[in-house]
């Protein structure tokens, strides 16, 4: 009886990981992959180093921003954290 609890409680502790952190976790990546993909030419985004932008073009891979005063930027898609409500 005793080595089965002790198998049991690992057991459990595993079930409740993958509950409350890999599966979450695989969300927020999975919508941020989806949002990525859809961004198009006008959007306004944040990049994950804080830079704010409007999207200029987009290609398979990466997005050139225009910043402020017509500088403009060339980031790899998944470096863009959000898209900002306009």
């Amino acid at each position: 009886m005793g080595s089965m609890t002790t198998l049991i409680i690992p057991i459990i502790l595993l079930i409740v990981l993958v509950v409350f952190m890999i599966i979450p976790q695989q969300r927020r990546a999975k919508k941020h992959r989806e949002m990525v993909q859809q961004l198009s030419e006008g959007q306004k985004v944040t990049t994950i180093g804080g830079i704010k932008g409007t999207v200029h073009s987009v290609d398979e891979t990466t997005v050139v921003l225009k910043l402020h005063k017509g500088t403009e930027i060339t980031m790899e898609k998944p470096a863009i954290k959000q898209v900002d409500p306009s």
